[in-house]
């Protein structure tokens, strides 16, 4: 249990230091310059977390991993750190952005964690469907979007 919601802890964190450096970085400079400068650090911080999972860092282990969902992963993340940069240099709201995006992803996954994973959904996971479109609409709707 201290895994899982260390974890996710983990995830709410990074993502609020996320959410307001890339807000930081959106103001000008070359985008992707700054891209560059941040998988530097991602870099890094993985090659000690390789180290002290492992031991050492295998060059070679690292070289070997090509297979098609390392590189889907690598697109996704692309795309997800442009697209934000982006859209906060367009003006979105750090308040709005994280909600329509992990509302307009969770709608999505949805369906493709059924098909592909077969996955269950129960009635209060359709009530929270619900709920995020509403909450998307309401967005959407007003003038913080």
């Amino acid at each position: 249990m201290i895994a899982l919601y260390g974890s996710i802890a983990v995830i709410v964190a990074s993502t609020i230091i996320y959410h307001l450096a890339q807000k930081s970085i959106a103001g000008g400079g070359c985008l992707f310059a700054s891209l560059a400068s941040a998988y530097g650090v991602a870099m890094l911080f993985s090659l000690a977390g390789m180290y002290f999972q492992a031991g050492r860092i295998d060059i070679a282990e690292i070289l070997s991993t090509r297979n098609w969902q390392v590189l889907l992963l690598g697109l996704a993340l692309f795309g997800i750190e442009i697209g934000v940069l982006f859209t906060y240099r367009a003006g979105a709201s750090v308040g709005t952005l994280p909600i329509m995006v992990n509302g307009g992803v969770t709608l999505c996954l949805i369906p493709l964690g059924i098909l592909f994973y077969r996955e269950h959904v129960s009635l209060s996971s359709l009530l929270g469907v619900i709920l995020i479109a509403s909450g998307m609409w309401v967005l959407c709707s007003s003038a913080h979007a």
